[in-house]
């Protein structure tokens, strides 16, 4: 980005504030105003989007084939937002009406026809009909003396019933009084009819303006770039004279050459350099079609500073990595897969169908080297599995050995995890450098330093008796060999020179002879958050073998229910197949679920805390937002 200082006089600020706006380039600083041109416009966007989302909801619930009249809409956007909002609130009433209608049309629709002329003239004459109501038990038990009670219908429990009395005042007895209702069954139907009527008159109108959405997009637009303009006018300075007025913003490098001819073609006065110390300039990731697919996610967190390096493209492969190895099996592949085509197909969804497509096929991959399908073997092993192969690629998939399962998935887990350790070092180190200088990347590459060095190590001298050592292997990987094949003493050097890196040098703004004992406390820090953080890494494993062992427990329920035949085989053709499909369909797909939720959460888990700690993130950066029209 560069920066870009702007000075207009008075008589062409307006003027060339379009022009700039036109152009659409620059992120101008601006000031927060809240004037009532400002408000008015705000209200009136939000109000025609609102609108613009329920005129295509009024002709979604139209019958197919309904005739549309013809609607003129006016050209001016608040007369435009004058008649939707005029229709929707006679739509709202509409429905008010009937809503409360058919309140009372159910509760009154156990009692039958009652008279309500009827009743109205008795009461002229002085005798009350009250209506009542209550169980059938307390009725029959009910002792109604010399009262007049006179019983209308049953049912559901209840008995409803009318007393006369000579007089308007209802008696007081224990049963649930109902008032009489304005009109009877009959009316209130006629009523009903009339509303639907009118609201299906109203919502075929409403539907009629769907051919002008373009025209009321293009309202909206309009005034949103009326919006932005009011507030950039309001965010110029002023010098103590008042002619000359000054703005500020910032864009990016590569359109330099565009915004000099913009100013060298009107003769305008202008400053353009680099970011200054302590200014924030906005943030225009610029990441490739792989890593762009994934920047929603990052964004979660937050955007990076302007000075630090974007994260995204070492995010996306290891995030497809961990959720393909917790999901971990070649049928869940399959449906996300289906499901993510079938959102691609969408023009509004094509970006969360892209990402899908790309996790599903993780999972796919994962699976087949993990040995599942739908939590059962994908290959034979242990003369279980679906396909029969003397050599299969299901590397990592769990094996027993002398009576003990061996799982290969769980020490790759750690692999992966130590794997994201390290770049995150090498890239806290770049970030470092860029943000505050080299002395400052000094210490994330003694870490790096120290850390690599004490595996290769632990390995030549089998650590603790832990089994890693050179013959240590996860699955076709010979980690140990690969380890080994560095010498001891080059390990022993680099890890010597790390730790005089870490302790003299890790500390630059102290004074050079207090750096060690400073550094005491970083290394106790660094070394127990190196351990917990190789170990979080352990949940991948966790995340997958649960999914699996849950998928499995499933299919072992449902087959359950199939009897054997006389030969001994599982009987298909038993009723009970039934509810095996059912066990299984139900199962799988609450497995499904969690396993997919989890997969998402915990990848972002380890990301925005370990990974995230390891490059010493920053973020807070804001997003590059540039002074133009809005489109519509």
């Amino acid at each position: 980005m560069y920066s870009l200082s702007l000075l207009l006089f008075y008589t062409e600020k307006k003027r060339m504030l379009r022009a700039l706006q036109n152009l659409g380039v620059v992120d101008l600083n601006l000031v927060k105003t809240e004037t009532e041109r400002i408000k008015r416009a705000a209200q009136n966007v939000t109000g025609l989007r609102k609108s613009l989302a329920q005129i295509l909801q009024a002709k979604r619930e139209l019958p197919q084939g309904s005739v549309l009249p013809e609607v003129a809409l006016p050209h001016e956007s608040a007369a435009q937002l004058n008649l939707i909002t005029g229709l929707l609130q006679q739509k709202e009433r509409y429905e008010k009406a009937l809503g409360e209608l058919a309140e009372q049309y159910t509760r009154y629709a156990p009692w039958g026809e009652i008279p309500v002329d009827g009743i109205a003239l008795l009461a002229q004459h002085g005798i009350g009909v009250h209506l009542f109501s209550g169980s059938e038990k307390f009725f029959d038990r009910y002792d109604f003396g010399d009262q007049c009670v006179e019983e209308i219908s049953r049912g559901g429990n209840s008995v409803r019933f009318a007393l006369l009395t000579l007089h308007a005042d209802a008696p007081v007895i224990p049963f649930q009084k109902f008032a009489v209702p304005g009109t009877n069954l009959e009316a209130m139907r006629r009523e009903r009819e009339f509303l639907e009527k009118k609201l299906l008159e109203t919502k075929t109108r409403l539907a009629a303006l769907a051919t002008g959405v373009q025209s009321l997009m293009q309202s909206a637009a309009h005034l949103e770039t009326q919006r932005s303009f009011e507030t950039a006018k309001h965010s110029l300075e002023a010098d103590k004279t008042g002619t000359v007025y000054r703005i500020s913003g910032y864009f990016p490098a590569a359109r330099l050459p565009a915004v000099k001819n913009f100013f060298e073609e009107r003769k305008l006065a202008y400053e353009i350099g680099e970011p200054a110390e302590g200014e924030n300039p906005p943030v225009l990731l610029s990441n490739g079609r792989f890593a762009k697919i994934f920047e929603p996610i990052t964004g979660i967190f937050s955007l990076p500073d302007y000075r630090e390096l974007d994260p995204t493209p070492l995010f996306a492969p290891f995030f497809t990595l961990f959720f393909g190895f917790c999901m971990g099996d070649v049928g869940y592949g399959l449906v996300l897969l289906s499901i993510s085509i079938s959102l691609s197909l969408k023009k509004s969804l094509r970006k969360i169908g892209l990402l899908g497509v790309i996790l599903s096929a993780a999972t796919i991959g994962s699976g087949v080297l993990m040995n599942s399908f739908f939590g059962a073997n994908l290959f034979v092993r242990d003369g279980q599995g679906l396909i029969a192969a003397k050599s299969d690629p299901a590397f990592f998939a769990a094996y027993t050995v002398q009576g003990k399962t061996v799982f290969p998935a769980m020490t790759l887990s750690l692999l992966i995890g130590c794997l994201q350790i390290f770049t995150a070092f090498m890239l806290q180190s770049v970030n470092e450098i860029l943000v505050l200088g080299w002395r400052y990347g000094v210490k994330a590459l003694a870490m790096l330093m120290i850390s690599g060095p004490a595996f290769i190590l632990a390995a030549h001298t089998n650590f603790m008796g832990l089994g890693f050592d050179r013959s240590f292997v996860i699955g076709p990987v010979a980690v140990g060999r690969f380890l080994t094949s560095v010498p001891e003493q080059v390990a022993q050097a680099i890890l010597t020179a790390g730790v005089v890196l870490f302790f003299f040098f890790g500390s630059p703004d102290r004074k050079f002879f207090t750096r060690p004992l400073a550094a005491l406390w970083d290394f106790y820090g660094f070394s127990t958050g190196l351990l917990g953080d190789f170990l979080s890494y352990i949940r991948l494993f966790a995340l997958a073998l649960a999914g699996g062992l849950l998928g499995n427990a499933f299919n072992q329920i449902a087959f359950m229910l199939l009897p054997r035949t006389a030969a001994g085989a599982t009987d298909y053709a038993s009723p009970w197949i039934v509810g095996t499909v059912l066990i299984l369909v139900v199962g799988h797909t609450l497995n499904f679920a969690l396993g997919a939720l989890g997969a998402f959460v915990h990848p972002l888990r380890l990301t925005f805390v370990e990974f995230y700690k390891n490059i010493n993130f920053r973020g807070g950066g804001r997003l590059y937002n540039p002074f133009r029209r809005a489109q519509a």
